[in-house]
């Protein structure tokens, strides 16, 4: 988290999708039951946004806006973005 003294605030998910941290509420792979659910809900109201530029989606990051984010990288990629 404290890298030279300086809060990253804002982690870098991949090439081109960088996303607050302190705005993630919660992380989940895109096979478990929840995030399903989520996918199918969130279909309905909207706040569902394809952030995998044409690959295979892997992670799902729930936001406090209520927005999901559905990813391309692994739940260990994005883990290790988060905390490192």
């Amino acid at each position: 988290m404290f890298r030279g003294g300086i809060v990253k605030q804002v982690i870098k998910i991949s090439k081109n999708l960088f996303i607050p941290r302190n705005r993630i509420i919660a992380i989940l792979p895109v096979s478990s039951t929840v995030a399903r659910r989520l996918r199918g809900m969130n279909k309905v109201g909207g706040r569902i946004v394809n952030m995998t530029f044409g690959e295979e989606s892997k992670t799902i990051l729930i936001m406090d806006s209520g927005h999901v984010f559905v990813i391309a990288k692994t739940l260990e990629e994005v883990d290790e973005a988060l905390w490192s």
